[in-house]
């Protein structure tokens, strides 16, 4: 009697999930799509992505911070200036003093950087450039780790559905054995125990197969978790 519950109680649990269960890998997206998937949507490659992005800006304003010692420099004279102009004639000299004004203007760019400013320069940009290529291998890291995790639970439901047709076999065969002595036991050509033995036999396939179905939906949720959509064709 309890195993009759418990029979009950997992095609509950798998019944609401049944119309969206694949029942084969036929139904699948292939295994390079779906790693190609949770590359695409993993939140970690995202945030290290978004983590480099900002090293790069970093580094593109230090190498601009000596443009903070560029000074420009403008000016502006003005004033009156006395010229002497010596004219010579046949009979005598004569000195001409001529009064003119003048203005000048003038423009410069001068840079004051000191040598320590540069040194420190130069490190602030090679250490954005180690961080950049840190968290590129910190992304190889995480990308091998989702394709290995990918790849693992996609054998995981391969081997589910492949348990499942297997189990589905076994437990018809347990049935056509469980009517054949439930009829023999009520010609009484067979014993109650022979009876109780074959019903027990074709319960216990119930109660795997079922098991396996849920597990097999349960890795195919985590799976498409994983991906970050769904893995249906």
């Amino acid at each position: 009697m309890k195993k009759f519950l418990i029979v009950i109680l997992l095609i509950s649990a798998t019944a609401l999930n049944a119309q969206e269960t694949p029942t084969g890998m036929d139904k699948i997206k292939p295994l390079d799509s779906l790693i190609s998937m949770a590359l695409r949507n993993a939140p970690s490659v995202h945030r290290l992505t978004t983590g480099q992005l900002q090293k790069e800006e970093e580094m593109a304003m230090s190498k601009k911070d000596w443009l903070q010692h560029v000074a420009l420099t403008a000016g502006y004279n003005y004033g009156n200036g006395v010229i002497s102009d010596q004219l010579l004639t046949s009979s005598d000299n004569q000195n001409t003093f001529v009064t003119r004004q003048n203005a000048t203007y003038s423009l410069g760019l001068s840079i004051r950087l000191p040598f320590s400013e540069l040194v420190s320069r130069k490190n602030k940009i090679k250490l954005n450039k180690y961080a950049i290529e840190e968290i590129e291998y910190q992304k190889s890291d995480i990308k091998k780790i989702i394709a290995e995790e990918v790849t693992k639970r996609y054998n995981q439901l391969s081997l589910s559905f492949k348990i499942i047709e297997l189990q589905t076999e076994k437990m018809q065969a347990n049935e056509s054995a469980l009517m054949l002595t439930e009829g023999y036991f009520k010609a009484g050509k067979a014993e109650m125990d022979a009876y109780r033995m074959a019903l027990d036999i074709a319960t216990t396939s119930k109660i795997e197969l079922e098991k396996t179905k849920s597990d097999a939906w349960y890795t195919l949720k985590t799976l498409e978790q994983l991906v970050g959509s769904s893995i249906i064709r």
